[in-house]
């Protein structure tokens, strides 16, 4: 199972702040389109963070259940 963790905006759509998908691994696009059909994510500004490391959506990566994902709305700093 994959933990997605949701934070801002997203956590709200998400009405949650995390979720496992149940899949051993998945490509980050398929991930991606699948939150999309169940929560609109792609309307919110967001990165993602895998194992804590900010990555490109457009990357072709393959994300395992052994992975941490995070989807984070843009920070305001002071």
């Amino acid at each position: 199972m994959i933990t997605v963790n949701y934070f801002g905006n997203i956590a709200e759509a998400a009405q949650g702040d995390s979720e496992t998908i149940d899949q051993k691994s998945m490509s980050l696009e398929g991930l991606l389109n699948l939150l999309d059909s169940k929560y609109d994510i792609r309307k919110f500004q967001f990165q993602i963070a895998i194992n804590r490391k900010i990555v490109s959506k457009d990357q072709a990566l393959i994300i395992s259940d052994t992975d941490e994902v995070a989807l984070l709305p843009p920070f305001a700093g002071g």
